[in-house]
């Protein structure tokens, strides 16, 4: 029963940090994540469980995708590569392995001045969004899409599929809003308001629709550790939109 929840709950929780994953041919720092009390917890048991059973597919899945979660990349692409050649139709596998290899191509150094780090870029986003397509209506593999879409933004390829997915979302959750919990229905509103913030760049009344998103999310938990940067960002432009 404890695994099957974990599976969930990491599952979940499976966010991309607010960092520009491009940024020509220098390396980007992902800084790690401080594990709280529960996930260090998690982590032991996971280890632990994989320790008992290495060829575990969904073990291999879910320590990599908390590796990953606490930018331990490296680490994380151990686990997570394995798992896809273990089982390369699991659309969530596929999508956590290219969604981490994201974050590898950006903390890659680039001799050819970010030329080919960029090419990696879309080429991971693109299998992200393959196994988007093919899940369909897998809840987890959607919410690994646009949280990766969301905070990758336009250089991702597929941003447009952030305002797909938010059809998607906003109809599962207005059937039955109880039936997730408040924290997964707070990444999708976080996901959605940074993509409106991006969307405000350019066109600056999109910003009421991210205070929005915001406000909701902020009314559901407090903000997940590896989204601190976004949730202050965000809050400065409510704080600017209620003064305007």
């Amino acid at each position: 029963m404890f695994k099957k929840v974990l599976t969930i709950l990491i599952s979940s929780l499976f966010i991309g940090n607010i960092v520009a994953w491009f940024s020509g041919a220098a390396p980007i720092d992902f800084k790690k994540v401080a594990y709280s009390e529960s996930e260090t917890e998690q982590l032991q048991f996971l280890k632990t469980e994989l320790e008992q059973d290495h060829s575990d597919t969904e073990l291999m899945l879910q320590l990599g995708q908390l590796y990953s979660y606490h930018n331990e990349i490296d680490r994380a692409d151990e686990l997570l590569s394995l798992a896809y050649q273990q089982d390369p139709d699991n659309m969530l596998v596929k999508a956590a392995y290219f969604s981490n290899d994201g974050k590898l191509a950006g903390a890659m150094f680039d001799p050819v001045m970010g030329i080919y780090k960029l090419y990696r870029l879309r080429y991971a986003m693109s299998q992200v969004d393959a196994a988007a397509v093919q899940a369909n209506s897998d809840f987890n593999v959607r919410l690994v899409r646009l949280l990766t879409f969301s905070f990758v933004g336009e250089i991702s390829g597929h941003f447009d599929r952030v305002f797909e997915d938010e059809d998607w979302f906003n109809a599962v959750i207005d059937e039955d809003p109880a039936a997730l919990p408040a924290e997964v229905r707070q990444l999708v509103y976080l996901a959605l308001a940074n993509a409106y913030w991006v969307k405000g760049q350019e066109d600056s009344s999109e910003f009421s629709i991210a205070s929005d998103y915001f406000q909701k999310a902020e009314s559901l938990a407090d903000c997940p550790s590896t989204l601190q940067d976004a949730c202050k960002q965000l809050s400065q432009m409510v704080v600017t939109l209620g003064k305007a």
